[in-house]
């Protein structure tokens, strides 16, 4: 029974994976027609330099960034709102505070020593949070998210969309372009919420982020 259970999640695991890929094909066929009809619709306009100057100096860290940090906490700042378990509701207040205090707070350490920490520190406010917040206001907010599943779906794959901006730009700012660049994300946060949904675990969502973001990271890493 179990074994049936988990071979049909790992079954829709791949499905996701090639439904989003699908999804991608599309998405650029249309974007090739739009420039055939708006030529100044250059996506060369913006580039994600960070991550090709980190790719550079160290494919390891590269690799660890992209399909391992990335998709954990992603994952926990957004799809734990699908469908949630108390302890989700819970990694999903310590991801955000974590990502908040980081926004203000840079620590001058090796980077594998700031993700040891910043995983470590999930984990303590996650404890703290437990201690502070009763398992009834969780459970309101469990029932709330519930009962409103296919908004907090759309609203969380386009919050995580719009995020991804900070990968082409320092500041938050929006034009036909860089929605352009944004909306693939849009489309993979709500393959990643369709699927935490389905298989009713955020390690499900997780993998299925690794993957896409492993695919990617193949592509560049190999480009001459």
């Amino acid at each position: 029974m179990f074994r049936d259970i988990l071979l049909n999640k790992i079954k829709n695991l791949f499905v996701f994976y090639f439904r989003l890929f699908g999804l991608y094909i599309l998405f650029f066929i249309c974007v090739a027609l739009l420039q055939s009809i708006f030529p100044y619709l250059d996506l060369q306009k913006y580039s994600q330099d960070s991550l090709f100057e980190i790719l550079k100096d160290n494919k390891l860290k590269a690799f660890i960034a992209m399909v391992v940090f990335a998709p954990i906490i992603e994952e926990l700042m957004f799809r734990t709102l699908l469908k949630p378990k108390i302890k989700e509701l819970l990694f999903f207040l310590s991801s955000w505070t974590l990502f908040i205090i980081g926004l203000f707070i840079t620590l001058e350490l090796e980077w594998y020593a700031r993700y040891l920490i910043f995983i470590v520190s999930i984990f303590v406010i996650f404890f703290i949070y437990e201690q502070l917040i009763s398992k009834k206001q969780l459970q309101k907010f469990k029932n709330f998210l519930e009962n409103h599943q296919s908004i907090t779906l759309q609203v969380t794959s386009i919050t995580f969309g719009f995020l991804h901006i900070f990968n082409y730009v320092d500041s938050f700012k929006i034009d036909s372009v860089l929605f352009l660049l944004i909306v693939p994300r849009i489309i993979a946060g709500h393959m990643f919420g369709k699927l935490k949904i389905e298989n009713e675990h955020i390690i499900w969502p997780i993998l299925l982020h690794a993957i896409n973001n492993g695919v990617v990271f193949f592509i560049i890493s190999n480009k001459p």
